[in-house]
């Protein structure tokens, strides 16, 4: 299990403060605000019913959301109005921290200018352009990093060669001015489905750059089961296996209960839950919800 001691790191929203790195179980980033693989969000985003945001933010963070990650990367849209747009509504509907998602580094220099509080930025990878572009807007606007273990040469199959770009990327920010402590690594999770090593070499690299480089990691936590059934148990097992190897904060699905099951049994088992109260409540709530829908 990890030794190391990673530092915290503060995201800010509109009212709210998240400390990742602060406790076992891990933050969860609400990962809905996102229209990869979601044919509804795309048109809508694409008709610029910008709206919808809304209410896809307010059920995040009231099924346990910390921080919302939020990216409109649709093609033929103007993504930097409809960046612009989505914070506007996102931060003026709930008060916590986001986490800005775009490959735009024009879309990220005009999120980093209008966004409120302290945000993430998802991501630079170990490529040579990537770093060149994002990692001084990060240390310029004092947001938090995520590197993705990705370079030049794609996405390595190895925890070596993965932890080998979690120390090019650290490198590159500190001679940029960066703290490694406002660094967040994504050990970068595969779907198992295809590669029956990859969720071994994501955890094997959490452990190491946690143990080896002292900094926060996260991973994009759903590519782990794609394709494969019961999709939401892998995601919820992957999620606790990852989080014991020292994984600090992840991109995930809050609305899904087999997740909240989970994130509040980690809670409890840590001690973070006092008297299981968090517990409790939470599993009151979901008996009353299938009551409720059993009568309909």
């Amino acid at each position: 299990m990890p030794c190391a001691t990673v530092p915290v790191i503060e995201l800010k929203g509109t009212g709210k403060t998240v400390k990742i790195g602060a406790s076992k179980t891990p933050v969860i980033i609400g990962e809905r605000i996102n229209p990869t693989n979601r044919k509804e969000l795309i048109q809508k985003l694409k008709a610029g019913e910008f709206d919808v945001l809304e209410a896809e933010a307010k059920k995040q963070v009231q099924n346990g959301a910390d921080v919302l990650d939020i990216n409109v990367g649709v093609p033929g849209i103007d993504e930097e109005h409809a960046m612009k747009e989505a914070l506007r509504i996102v931060q003026g509907a709930v008060d916590v921290p986001v986490w800005i998602d775009t490959s735009n580094p024009k879309v990220l220099e005009i999120a980093l200018k209008d966004v409120k509080g302290r945000p993430g930025i998802n991501s630079t990878t170990g490529e040579e352009k990537r770093m060149d572009v994002v990692i001084p807007l990060a240390a310029e606007h004092d947001a938090v990093l995520v590197g993705l273990l990705i370079d030049d040469a794609g996405i390595p199959m190895t925890s070596d060669k993965r932890v080998a770009i979690a120390g090019k990327i650290i490198e590159r920010a500190e001679k940029k001015g960066m703290d490694r402590k406002n660094l967040i690594i994504d050990c970068v999770a595969l779907a198992c489905g295809t590669n029956d090593m990859g969720a071994r070499a994501t955890l094997d690299t959490i452990r190491r750059v946690t143990e080896e480089y002292g900094v926060n990691t996260t991973v994009g936590l759903s590519n782990v089961s794609f394709g494969l059934p019961d999709r939401p148990q892998l995601n919820a097992s992957f999620m606790l296996l990852a989080a014991g190897q020292g994984m600090t904060c992840f991109i995930g699905n809050p609305n899904d209960l087999n997740m909240q099951f989970a994130i509040k049994s980690s809670r409890l088992f840590w001690g973070e839950d006092k008297f299981a109260m968090g517990y409790l409540t939470w599993y009151r709530k979901k008996q009353a919800a299938s009551e409720a829908a059993a009568k309909k």
